[in-house]
């Protein structure tokens, strides 16, 4: 494990976007189950504005394209390390 990996940080916009369009997928469920293509479209309204929002903030930018460890329940992810371990 020579090479160092940063934490992985998010902002909290990120996740405000996130909750948007979760509570807009809740609302266009909620109008499948009732029927209501007026609540349907409102749900489906609110998901598409979250995520417009929430690309026009950055919201990829706080992707890690870096593989991280400590996130990996198991152990390492690449064989090399496993290796390491085991030998």
């Amino acid at each position: 494990m020579s090479e160092t990996h940063s934490a992985h940080h998010t902002k909290p916009l990120s996740w405000a976007m996130v909750l948007v369009i979760t509570i807009g997928t809740a609302v266009g469920t909620l109008g499948v189950c009732m029927a209501s293509w007026t609540v349907s479209i409102i749900g489906g309204a609110i998901v598409v504005l979250g995520g417009i929002i929430a690309l026009v903030t950055g919201i990829m930018d706080d992707v890690d394209e870096h593989p991280s460890r400590d996130l990996w329940p198991i152990g390492a992810r690449d064989a090399s390390y496993r290796r390491q371990i085991s030998a």
